[in-house]
């Protein structure tokens, strides 16, 4: 007769500090694992939100880098971390595409991680050098496919996002595109300026930069609308290409098993943050596309983004990276 009220007194023991937590998180600084070197524009994008975050939960939001291993030692780091909110992570643009591969990794991309919620996307901008025979994607369409000429085209490196998109914009149009890898986008850039590639399939910041600058010649931003640092370059809607639209996507995310609560409030605070006037106008001019949105929102568009590369990774035939 005893048994069921000790029960439920040692069951409200158990709820009432995990309760007591929550509602008194976050109690010392959080750590902010960025999977990347210090310097870059996503880089930057983690230390303007980090800064906000600070703000509205009235605690230091320390961003610590931890690059290598193409973004995986960073990723674990947070992924065994312990999961009481104040480890999270910036989720990389790879995230998705390291499971679509089914790399050996240290840690369950969908087991060992919380979303928090979707922070920006990287639009994928296609670009042509100035000596290409085109200067459109209308014409790209027509040297390719009608004419059945092999473009080569170059990107930041194999299974990178960019040569994926490309890989499905070959699929879908019937063009002959012949992928060229390269380490990097800065060394793929040289050599499309150089006129010894015709094509360069990158990310939208930087290589809006040479755009602007007329080194490159942008055919097709990936994007349901036009970006305003591009502003005459069309849309994949606009160029025939309707549901083309790709990005490297980027969110936040917490060690499986943080409460819900502490979830909710993180959540919460991102979303308070990503509404911020002049962090939307710093972040924009780096060319990011700012998101937000529950966490089943983005837990969703993981599993939706890994599917798709699946399935590029396989009827391609495209071996892992290296």
């Amino acid at each position: 007769m005893k048994r069921r009220p000790l029960l439920g007194m040692a069951a409200a023991t158990v709820i009432a500090p995990r309760s007591a937590f929550a509602q008194g998180y976050p109690d010392r600084p959080i750590r902010f694992v960025v999977p990347y070197a210090p310097g870059g524009a996503t880089d930057t994008g983690a230390r303007a939100i980090a800064e906000r975050l600070a703000v509205i939960l009235d605690q230091p939001v320390i961003v610590e880098n931890k690059a290598g291993g193409g973004t995986i030692i960073g990723t674990e780091v947070v992924a065994k971390a312990k999961p009481d909110g104040h480890t999270i992570l910036l989720t990389p643009g790879a995230l998705a595409v390291n499971a679509a591969f089914d790399l050996p990794l240290p840690y369950d991309t969908f087991k060992d991680l919380a979303p928090i919620a979707r922070f920006f996307d990287l639009p994928i901008l296609l670009a042509a050098g100035n000596e290409a025979p085109f200067k459109s994607m209308a014409e790209l369409l027509v040297w390719s496919k009608d004419k059945g000429n092999i473009v080569a085209f170059a990107s930041a490196g194999v299974g990178s996002v960019q040569h994926l998109w490309t890989e499905y914009l070959k699929a879908r149009t019937g063009m002959k595109l012949e992928h060229v890898g390269y380490k990097g986008s800065s060394e793929a850039l040289r050599d499309v300026m150089g006129g010894h590639v015709p094509l360069f399939s990158d990310l939208l910041m930087p290589t809006a930069t040479s755009v602007q600058a007329g080194k490159l010649r942008g055919l097709v931003v990936a994007m349901s609308q036009r970006s305003s640092l591009l502003p005459n370059v069309e849309t994949v809607g606009e160029a025939g290409l309707a549901g083309m639209e790709g990005a490297v996507p980027f969110g936040i995310a917490a060690p499986a098993g943080t409460l819900p609560a502490v979830i909710a409030k993180l959540n919460a605070a991102v979303n308070q943050a990503l509404s911020d006037t002049g962090l939307r106008r710093r972040l924009e001019e780096f060319g990011f596309i700012l998101i937000g949105g529950t966490p089943e929102f983005f837990s969703e568009s993981l599993h939706a983004e890994c599917d798709k590369w699946r399935k590029v990774i396989k009827d391609a035939h495209i071996p892992p990276p290296a």
